[in-house]
């Protein structure tokens, strides 16, 4: 049972995906040709089951059994209908030439050779670095308490998750099935995907045949089907192929409504936009184009509406959430325009320079990492890409230019992330390109297919990709078939023997702090990752304050003034940053009378810009917390203190780090008139030495937000100070393995 869970999971689900889009079609009076219902069916359906599981995790009620009720449902009402029958009629474009007949029997035996490969591989337990760090643990998550949840520790809770609730079903499924929620569960995440990617071949190749261009089509599909990139990914629970599915099936009912006009086709074009948004927001550029590709063949605001008001449908659950759980309807990013406690702007920003150019200093070296040896784009398209500006040639065809249109839409947003994997949207659309191009030589069309399937064949690939490339490597019988142990196969993934250690170490519903992922999928304690939301680089930056000099409170800036009554005060930052990563921060706002210090009240009120959140850490007396901006520090940020009475001081002393050198504070006053008037903007400044070491004050500052474990490898920054003293931190070493040790804080 353990090897057929995943496929019973998988199958029920991609089934009820195929019931239910062909139940809409029927009730919206829609007739697709034979090749093209299977894919288009599949999509519509999945965009549908995935507003019916958001509704379910709403309410709470996300248990297996009605999961599978769900999924029965819908499986029993196509089933008495008839709407599960393809059509009887082949509405397709064949040539019947011997050439053509040969040429689609290669096709078909690289199409069906290359999917047994990846039907294996999605059949293995799940291996991908992204599936087993967050999509996977998600889904988990929210199974486990039967619905969703506000998650504050992980910013990837905040991205729509369209794609990964259709995962769902088969992952509670196949877990339940197999008593291996995680492992099992992912099986069944991944041939699910898998399903999505023959979605996408599929289309492909229907689109060809629709407009006349079946051998181009057949090309094109496999050009997509057999890339390594779709290889990979579509075999593993990322979700970029199931995105490149919807996003294609999107393009091809705006096609198929401006071959028709009827409005019932609108509701399909919007649904699809919607979903696209849902499943990937860089993929929501296709609602984008659904709706202006209707007002433009239309000239009806009416009929774009519709789409508009459908693609809301889809998207608008998605905002909801957000805007309820984080306060910011496109989380994780726009945190400057909706500022929120959960995720920094300087992380957001720092997080978009990683993605646009991931560390690689020439970027003149980025199409070859991207076309043959993955590189820091992390998988190839395939050498035969490397001919895709002759796909421009294909403008000269009515078809080419239909492609061409959104295949530049979609690559418009590729240089917000530049990893391969984020071309496969707009791959579809550049394969048929290509393949319409050479469609007038079949020969060179036939040979580039053939030189395609070779070049990416696993054994092939392996002697060209680098090392760290995610690629198919093999084809993992034993392991999909489990007669190899899960953990015998998933011990080469990199970061599951760590997240096995914290799963046998730490005690369950502890909290665990890393300064890096792990396979998340594979443990049931919560990882905190230190750059995953506001709260984990909180603790992570009271860590640092005990070992990093530049961290420490090391400097002094002092307002001195002519001792008065003081209602309201406030320290201002006025100048601008030099550097993008200089934010102000402040360990402690100090307040004196006579050299003696104001005592703090619980009756202050205390505010600041940006991150109010924060500013209780500056009145906190305590070493190892500050307040910081967490963005680059700006003129007119401020920390304010409203004393709610007046008291009397002559000095007041600001406590910072020596990582803000360059920033300049003044001090102002409200009068009578409640004007702010300035005091002093020229403090005398001091360097501060800390009375006691700040380790075992980092150490109750951890414990005290929840925090008694503590995960680091040996190459993390501050791992050695902990190693060499860890009794002077309050830290307990509990277990080591792999170059990794846990500490327990405290007693």
């Amino acid at each position: 049972m353990a090897a057929l869970a995943p496929l019973i999971g998988a199958l029920l689900t991609v089934a009820a995906c195929y019931a239910l889009g062909s139940l809409l079609l029927a009730r919206l009076r829609v007739t697709l040709a034979r090749a093209e219902k299977p894919p288009l069916a599949f999509t519509l359906g999945a965009a549908v089951l995935h507003l019916a599981i958001f509704a379910i995790l709403t309410l709470h009620i996300a248990y297996t059994p009605v999961l599978g009720a769900l999924l029965g449902t819908i499986l029993a009402a196509a089933l008495w209908s008839g709407e599960w029958r393809l059509p009887q009629r082949l509405e397709e474009c064949r040539t019947d030439s011997r050439f053509t007949r040969t040429v689609r029997g290669l096709f078909f035996a690289a199409a069906a050779t290359f999917t047994l490969v990846y039907f294996i591989n999605a059949w293995a337990p799940e291996i991908s670095p992204d599936g087993s760090s967050y999509h996977l643990p998600l889904i988990a998550r929210y199974l486990r308490i039967h619905g969703f949840e506000a998650i504050p520790t992980s910013l990837f809770a905040s991205l729509s998750q369209g794609v990964e609730l259709v995962f769902l079903p088969a992952f509670a499924i196949a877990g339940s099935l197999s008593g291996a929620a995680l492992s099992g569960g992912g099986s069944g995440a991944a041939l699910v995907h898998l399903a999505f990617l023959m979605a996408l071949a599929l289309a492909v190749r229907a689109y060809g045949q629709r407009t006349g261009h079946g051998l181009a089509g057949n090309a094109a599909a496999l050009l997509v089907y057999l890339s390594p990139v779709a290889g990979y990914v579509g075999t593993t629970a990322y979700i970029d192929v199931a995105t490149a599915s919807i996003v294609f099936a999107a393009f091809y009912w705006t096609q198929i409504w401006d071959d028709d006009r009827r409005n019932s086709l609108l509701i399909c074009v919007g649904l699809l936009g919607g979903y696209c948004y849902a499943a990937k927001y860089t993929a929501a550029v296709m609602a984008i184009y659904g709706a202006g590709y209707v007002l433009w063949r239309s000239h009806s605001l009416r009929a774009a509406a519709l789409v508009a008001g459908c693609a809301a449908i889809m998207a608008g659950p998605w905002l909801a959430k957000n805007w309820i759980y984080v306060g910011n309807p496109i989380a994780p990013f726009g945190n400057s325009v909706f500022r929120n406690p959960y995720i920094h702007p300087d992380f957001e920003r720092r997080l978009i320079a990683f993605l646009q150019d991931y560390g690689l200093s020439d970027r003149r070296k980025l199409p070859w990492m991207v076309f043959v040896d993955g590189g820091v784009a992390q998988m190839p398209l395939g050498p035969a890409f490397l001919i895709l500006p002759i796909g421009l040639l294909a403008l000269r065809k009515r078809t080419g230019r239909r492609v061409l249109l959104p295949a530049a839409l979609l690559l418009s947003t590729y240089f917000s992330n530049i990893a391969t994997r984020f071309l496969l949207p707009g791959l579809p659309f550049l394969a048929l390109a290509l393949a319409i191009a050479c469609e007038e030589l079949p020969f060179v069309l036939l040979v580039i297919v053939l030189f395609h399937a070779i070049a990416s064949w696993p054994r092939i690939l392996n002697r060209y990709v680098t090392p760290d490339a995610l690629v198919l490597r093999r084809t993992p019988w034993r392991a999909a078939l489990r007669r190899q142990s899960e953990d015998s196969f998933l011990s080469a993934v990199p970061n599951y023997s760590a997240a096995r250690f914290v799963e046998r170490t730490v005690p369950p519903g502890e909290k665990v702090l890393a300064m890096g992922g792990v396979a998340d999928a594979y443990t049931s304690r919560e990882i905190l990752v230190d750059y995953a939301s506001a709260f984990n680089e909180q603790l992570s930056d009271i860590l640092s304050a005990a070992w990093d000099e530049i961290a420490k409170p090391s400097r002094a800036l002092v307002f001195r003034f002519p001792e008065h009554a003081l209602r309201r005060i406030r320290v201002v930052q006025t100048t601008a940053a030099p550097k993008a990563d200089e934010v102000w921060s402040v360990h402690e706002f100090r307040i004196y009378r006579g050299g003696r210090e104001v005592p703090r009240s619980g009756e202050w009120k205390l505010r600041a810009f940006p991150n109010p959140w924060g500013v209780p850490y500056a009145f906190d007396n305590s070493q190892v917390t500050r307040w910081r901006s967490w963005e680059t520090a700006a003129p007119g940020m401020y920390i304010d203190v409203d004393f709610q009475a007046e008291i009397r001081a002559d000095q007041v002393r600001i406590e910072t780090s020596t990582d803000n050198p360059d920033l300049r504070l003044r001090l102002e006053e409200t009068d009578g008139a409640g004007r702010w008037i300035v005091i002093d903007q020229k403090p005398e400044e001091f360097t501060l030495t800390p009375e006691v070491s700040l380790r075992r004050s980092a150490a109750y500052e951890l414990r005290s937000h929840g925090v008694r474990y503590l995960f680091v490898r040996d190459a993390d920054p501050g791992a050695h100070y902990y190693a060499q003293d860890p009794a002077s931190w309050d830290f307990t070493p509990v277990a080591r393995a792999e170059g990794a040790t846990i500490y327990r804080i405290g007693r």
